[in-house]
């Protein structure tokens, strides 16, 4: 008796643990066995949420944890996939045929997939009638009565379509999926109007949809994340509808964080996404965002994901860079040149500086210092000049080096007693590194070789000329 009351608890345990796993299943007639892989979409990457072995045409993806809400995709074993969206529902079971996958799809216990795939199934449809009647279109001679009727059946199929989405989204307002087609509506730009001078505002569009660039978009909503949708929007809000100029970029994504500041997970990959993007930007200049992001977002405390080690990383790297961005003036320097006399860099009367570190022993430097020298050569009667700096402490490698460069005609300055702190002020990790100052000794390029040095000069001094 004790025996069989213990096997009738042992069942009771096993199927309350089991009740609580969420099992999306699936079976795809004609598929192979094999490997089926659940993955999902987290800004602009893919990662592997699951494997499971496919077996008989069908496959089980089970897991004790709540999914995390979104969109993901299923990889099956011939590499066709097709999408599905995990929200309020995570368990459901799903039939459909490996020669169609979307036309055959049936989805059972999850009416959010019943509906996306209800919108998937119309729009490839018309999608393969379009299809048919561009190809009619490219065969058709022009202005002829046959392609004249079938511009008119393509008008009347795009129009289906959209009568189709606007009906669909108004009776299914309360599905993840609906919110993301309003995502990707379009922004409908009014006629632009006259100005004072009674011509057409020429800027007006462009400041319209900029302005109006998140309506459609829920930014408040963690699930948007993990579409593939978020990552594109924003890229091309920061990259396209964004003069890329630093002050520029400061000011959209102090915009976007703002409107993402609800959402912990979309505040949360601006931040890290952005900060990251922009600390390694191979474009000059826009440390400078990287700089504003780790002022108004790190230093106020607004990161706690961030481990404290690596804040104070991110947040010394930001120092190191403030004082040194282009625009700003350069920090001052005085350091004694071969003779014990301080030169001061700010004391240089001249059109143009070349600010130039390097190290005597490198070989990278050996290489482009007389690339740089040639240039320097090249623009002296412009008045062009040169600061140099040893960045190490060997008086006599230093002086041999400038005797092998030749180089005597350059300010050459050494700071063995380490005084002026130039590795701090410029950053300098590593050598060589060039900067361009301007006649008011700001900086107008950073880290730059010399093919950017002579490139920079030779548009300096034409705008120099158009101005005279």
């Amino acid at each position: 008796m004790k025996k069989i009351l213990f096997l009738i608890l042992s069942c009771f345990i096993f199927t309350h643990v089991s009740a609580q796993d969420h099992v999306i299943s699936g079976k795809i007639k004609g598929m192979m066995d094999g490997e089926v892989l659940m993955g999902y979409y987290y800004g602009n990457k893919q990662y592997v949420k699951d494997t499971v072995e496919a077996k008989n045409e069908s496959f089980e993806f089970i897991s004790a944890n709540k999914f995390d809400k979104g969109m993901y995709f299923i990889l099956l074993p011939d590499q066709q996939y097709f999408q599905i969206v995990i929200d309020k529902t995570m368990s459901f079971h799903l039939e459909s045929n490996i020669k169609n996958l979307i036309s055959e799809m049936k989805i059972k216990g999850s009416n959010e997939n019943e509906k996306f795939y209800q919108y998937q199934k119309y729009t490839l449809k018309k999608g393969i009638e379009a299809s048919k009647i561009k190809e009619e279109l490219d065969n058709t001679e022009e202005n002829s009565v046959k392609k004249n009727s079938a511009q008119e059946k393509l008008k009347n199929v795009n129009k289906q379509v959209m009568d189709f989405k606007e009906d669909f989204t108004e009776k299914n307002s309360d599905t993840f999926f609906t919110k993301l087609l309003k995502a990707m509506d379009p922004i409908i730009i009014p006629e632009s109007p006259l100005g004072e001078n009674g011509k057409v505002d020429e800027r007006f569009a462009f400041n319209y949809f900029k302005k109006h660039y998140w309506d459609h978009f829920d930014l408040t909503d963690d699930r948007m994340i993990r579409t593939p949708i978020f990552h594109e929007k924003m890229e091309k809000y920061l990259n396209e509808y964004t003069l890329q100029a630093p002050d520029s970029i400061n000011k959209s994504l102090d915009v976007l964080i703002e409107k993402v500041r609800a959402s912990s997970e979309l505040f949360k990959y601006v931040i890290n996404w952005t900060t990251n993007h922009y600390e390694s930007s191979k474009i000059m200049g826009q440390d400078a965002v990287f700089v504003h992001l780790v002022f108004t977002y790190f230093i106020t405390q607004q990161t706690p994901w961030i481990d404290q080690v690596k804040l104070t990383n991110i947040i010394d790297k930001a120092m190191r860079i403030s004082p040194n961005l282009i625009g700003t003036v350069a920090p001052f320097l005085e350091i004694p040149d071969e003779r014990g006399q301080n030169q001061s860099l700010h004391d240089i009367d001249a059109p143009f500086t070349a600010l130039f570190f390097y190290d005597p022993d490198c070989g990278h430097c050996k290489t482009e210092t007389p690339k740089v020298k040639e240039i320097i050569e090249n623009y002296a009667n412009n008045g062009v000049k040169i600061y140099a700096v040893c960045t190490e402490f060997d008086k006599e490698m230093w002086q041999e080096f400038i005797i092998d460069q030749a180089v005597e005609s350059w300010i050459n300055v050494i700071d063995i007693e380490n005084k002026s702190n130039f590795r701090g002020k410029y950053n300098i990790m590593g050598t060589p590194r060039l900067y361009l100052l301007d006649a008011n000794k700001k900086i107008i390029a950073k880290q730059i070789d010399s093919i950017a040095l002579n490139e920079i000069l030779e548009n300096e001094f034409k705008k120099l000329n158009l101005q005279e």
